[in-house]
């Protein structure tokens, strides 16, 4: 979805709309995050074996219960992490791009195997919000923007800032019911060293800033584009009431905090999904 919004983003500025960019960047963006998912579950086994899992957290448990597919998760990964730089090769010889958007798919893939995959491991180095950030939150609407334009603008710098908000807000949500066992894992993440209730006050934080972000753009006018950008600034009021909410509660408790959470990250998801819906519902 957060692709998905970069690429309608650039074709609400009057960019025509190419299927088969789209097709290429869907092939790039999903070979990337199948990596992400089948790498985090091989290399953070011994930390899941102490979380329990949620919706939301705690690896998919497959590893857990069949420890002989570790090797195949591995391999895997890497295959799926070099089919997506692969394909940005060719992407950018058959559409004959600039080289800067083969650094940044590799770049991308960088970050996000780097997660948890040593030596640099990054969110065991209280590094993983900033990564989440930069992976989720810029790099992956970057790549939509990126393969509908050929470049980056003022406009797409408008909408990172809160996009990046909400990716913060999505990880802490997800390091929230792992906190025990990510402390004794060694996974130094922010909720880890800061405890459950700054996370919460961080989320709500997060989603205030970023309705209050998007009304102020779409009040000012400050874009040019196809779409209203209130109705934007309408749909983000979800995630800023989850938010309120996980801010009033506050909670220590693992499974009370769980579903405060959980709800933060289907609010955030749900936002997403309505925007690009609407996105979709103005392209003629």
């Amino acid at each position: 979805m957060l692709f998905l919004f970069g690429m309608l983003l650039a074709v609400s500025s009057g960019a025509g709309f190419s299927f088969d960019r789209f097709a290429w960047g869907s092939a790039i963006v999903i070979a990337a995050v199948l990596s992400v998912n089948y790498g985090n579950d091989y290399f953070d086994v011994e930390v899941d074996r102490l979380n329990e899992t949620s919706p939301i957290s705690g690896g998919s448990g497959v590893l857990l219960k069949n420890p002989e597919l570790k090797n195949l998760s591995k391999w895997t990964a890497i295959c799926l992490m070099s089919t997506s730089i692969a394909l940005a090769v060719v992407f950018t010889l058959v559409f004959r791009f600039h080289a800067s958007f083969i650094a940044l798919v590799v770049l991308g893939n960088g970050l996000v195997w780097f997660y948890s995959a040593p030596p640099l491991r990054l969110s065991y180095r209280g590094l993983g919000e900033v990564t989440t950030m930069l992976a989720a939150g810029l790099m992956l609407p970057c790549t939509g923007y990126f393969i509908i334009l050929g470049s980056l603008d003022s406009l797409f710098w408008t909408f990172s800032f809160p996009v990046v908000l909400y990716a913060l807000s999505i990880i802490l949500s997800v390091e929230m019911p792992d906190m025990e066992g990510d402390g004794r894992g060694g996974k130094e993440t922010l909720v880890v060293r800061k405890g459950r209730r700054f996370g919460f006050v961080l989320i709500a934080l997060s989603n205030l800033l970023a309705t209050l972000y998007l009304s102020i753009v779409s009040g000012l006018n400050l874009t040019q584009v196809s779409i209203d950008l209130r109705l934007i600034a309408i749909f983000s009021v979800g995630p800023l009431a989850t938010g309120i909410v996980g801010l009033i509660e506050r909670s220590e408790d693992r499974n009370s905090a769980t579903k405060l959470v959980t709800s933060n990250v289907y609010a955030i998801s749900f936002m997403l999904l309505i925007t690009d819906c609407y996105f979709i519902s103005t392209l003629k």
